[in-house]
């Protein structure tokens, strides 16, 4: 798992991506994924 998070964080704009994401309301959030 540290090798995947590594990767991700490797990715430009991905940590903040992440960040943006753990700070968005729960009931903002999508209930299905969309893909």
């Amino acid at each position: 798992s540290i090798q995947e998070t590594l990767h991700l964080l490797s990715i430009p704009g991905m940590r903040e991506s992440i960040r943006e994401g753990l700070e968005t309301p729960l009931d903002e959030c999508a209930e299905e994924p969309g893909w």
